[in-house]
């Protein structure tokens, strides 16, 4: 039997992947800032015995395509087979969310209401009617607190009895009279022509108004005689563009609705999330928690990725005598071998220790709301290097993996910002350089050591970004929705870490050991030897470092973790601290290693979202700044 095609489309930040996540098997990302969620997540799930295909859209304001998720919510509405929308509104900004419901409502498709985060109303002192609201519009209304599961059960049944019903009949919410009449006439027009899309002659009639690109041409061509008078009239008696003035119309209606289905109550005291928020908004002040957070972030990860890589030590070191009998007698499996351990050992001994930590402290930080308030008191020093706090998001993203930060790059809606981010992205360490970085700052420099690289990569992409921002113009301002805090779920955080550990030990730890072994066969046939030989001017005499890491910086294109694996097995040493390098050639290696080119899959995307344009002109920026800020510390350290 078919399944229903059941579709979640909400503002963002109303908590529609909250909702998917509770509903389905199949995690998608979550996170508490607007606009991340711009892919489309879906997964099958059973009510009473009948399949729901879900799709989490997007989050939109509105369907007038403006920014990429907007354009990607709508072209999804309007083409794809559809049996029930889901409209999540947040509960707690009642007035704001009501307005795309009454767009979806006009869109004309069967529609049920999740009104969500009610215990966020709560506790802002709003208290409301759901059955009201239900009466009001026509519509089914289901209470729910995703981010606990409650209502969620409700909201199920409730979907799978409107499907069945097959009737829907919401109320005709009506404009001001004379609109009304207006999109009356054309709405008689629109019923002559047969519309290859979903949505109704009421939605394109006042479409036709508002914004007429989003009819079809065909149809405009046959309408516009008698559209032009029409929007001319509008324009006339409200003194605004046509777009603004049905925009102002729903807000109208969206404000009645909320006046006649909720009260707030009168709060005596300030809640303590609220005052929390004073200090971390504030334009001083703030900059104190703020460095606090990235303190604790990068500490806690340095520490605790130290205690579990000694953990991890004392299982793995008694492997190599397993295998050591072969060295002499069979040196081809041994090499076999020995790679497979040194990969093993690689992702699990050292990458997946810093790994770990990082991604459930994200998981965490990403539902808190913080990350927008990062965004709101950085936008000023974005703005000195060429771009605006949007931008931090991406920056904060590619922390845990540059591939989901390039994606993330679609919420920016300036093309100009959009391009600089894409191509300043690749020089922010990602987990995999983060579990570089941190490893051998352990072994040899200390977390001074780490801190130094951290803040030396900051400093090159400000100045990056500000050499390139003089070639591309001015950046443009910021809009930021500033969501509330939040207390993260543990839950959450914990499911989203167990699904990207599984993702790594699927998809990372196969490759490292293959990559592995595919290195120690090279350097059974000495083939290593030749591209150390080919690179030793540029790695031996350029940048000052052994020449045996040469081919270890071929193989870390591929994976950032294959360098501490291929420079293990390139210097035949278990642990890092045996290294024959000195800590001043150690943090030149770091440097490099940090803002070269991520990695192939991150070449790959780049190349997907941004053409081959980007993708060679952020190849040759990254080596080329990689190579100068490598001599540039190596300089500095000769210094002093």
């Amino acid at each position: 039997m078919k399944p229903f095609e059941v579709v979640l489309v909400g503002q963002p930040n109303a908590g529609k992947s909250t909702i998917f996540n509770v509903l389905s098997d199949i995690k998608t990302h979550v996170s508490n800032f607007s606009g991340t969620s711009v892919d489309i997540a879906h997964s099958n799930i059973a009510v009473n015995g009948r399949t729901f295909h879900i799709i989490d859209l997007p989050g939109v304001y509105s369907l007038n395509p403006g920014d990429e998720a907007e354009k990607v919510t709508y072209g999804y509405l309007s083409d794809q087979p559809i049996d029930l929308i889901i409209n999540v509104v947040d509960a707690s900004m009642l007035s704001r969310s009501l307005e795309l419901t009454v767009e979806l409502m006009e869109f004309g498709l069967p529609m049920i209401i999740a009104l969500n985060m009610m215990d966020e109303a709560e506790r802002k002192g709003v208290k409301l009617y759901p059955e009201k609201l239900e009466k009001l519009l026509n519509i089914p209304v289901i209470p729910t607190s995703a981010l606990y599961g409650k209502g969620v059960k409700e909201l199920c049944e409730a979907s799978l009895k409107c499907i069945i019903d097959a009737k829907f009949t919401s109320t005709r919410m009506e404009y001001t009279s004379h609109i009304e009449k207006s999109i009356g006439k054309l709405e008689k027009c629109f019923k002559d022509f047969t519309i290859s899309r979903n949505g109704s002659s009421r939605f394109y009639a006042i479409k036709a108004i508002e914004n007429p690109e989003m009819v079809p041409a065909d149809i405009m061509d046959c309408i516009k005689d008698d559209l032009e008078p029409i929007r001319a009239q509008i324009q006339d008696l409200h003194h605004k563009d046509t777009h603004e003035t049905i925009s102002y119309e729903r807000h109208h209606l969206a404000m009645k609705l909320m006046e006649e289905t909720s009260h707030f109550i009168d709060r005596k005291t300030i809640p303590l999330r609220e005052r929390i928020d004073r200090y971390f908004l504030h334009p001083i002040i703030g900059y104190f928690p703020l460095l606090a957070f990235f303190l604790i972030f990068f500490g806690i990860i340095y520490f605790t990725g130290i205690v579990l890589e000694d953990l991890a030590g004392i299982i793995l070191d008694k492997i190599p005598p397993l295998y050591e009998s072969l060295k002499v007698t069979y040196p081809f499996w041994w090499h076999t071998l020995d790679g497979m351990y040194l990969g093993l050992d690689g992702a699990v001994g050292i990458v997946l220790p810093f790994f770990l930590p990082l991604i459930f402290l994200t998981a965490i930080f990403e539902d808190t709301g913080y990350l927008a308030r990062i965004a709101f008191l950085t936008d000023g020093f974005m703005h000195k290097i060429g771009l605006h706090g949007k931008s931090v998001v991406p920056f904060i993203l590619g922390f845990g993996c540059t591939v989901p930060a390039l994606y993330s790059v679609r919420i920016i809606e300036n093309k100009r910002e959009r391009n600089l981010t894409a191509l300043l992205l690749p020089f922010v360490p990602c987990s995999a350089r983060t579990s570089v970085i941190l490893a051998l700052a352990a072994g040899f420099t200390g977390p001074f050591g780490a801190l130094f690289i951290y803040i030396f990569i900051a400093l090159v992409i400000g100045a990056t970004g500000k050499i390139m921002s003089l070639f591309m113009g001015k950046p443009s301002g910021l809009i930021l929705e500033i969501p509330d805090l939040k207390v993260p779920s543990l839950k959450v955080s914990f499911t989203k870490t167990w699904y990207k550990i599984k993702d790594f030990l699927k998809f990372a730890l196969p490759f490292l050991i293959v990559g592995s072994i595919l290195m120690a066969w090279l350097e059974y046939a000495a083939v290593n030897n030749f591209i150390d030989q080919l690179l030793s001017p540029f790695v031996k005499t350029f940048l000052g470092l052994n020449e045996k890491l040469g081919s270890t910086l071929v193989y870390g294109f591929f994976r950032k973790e294959l360098v501490l694996v291929m420079a293990q097995n390139a210097f035949q040493v278990s642990n890092i601290v045996d290294f024959p390098l000195t800590v001043n050639q150690i943090l030149v290696f770091i440097v490099f290693v940090s803002l070269y080119f991520p990695c192939f899959s991150t070449f790959i995307v780049m190349w997907k979202e941004f053409r081959w344009k980007i993708v060679v002109m952020s190849s040759v920026l990254s080596i080329g700044v990689a190579a100068l800020a490598a001599v540039g510390v190596r300089f500095l350290l000769g210094l002093f």
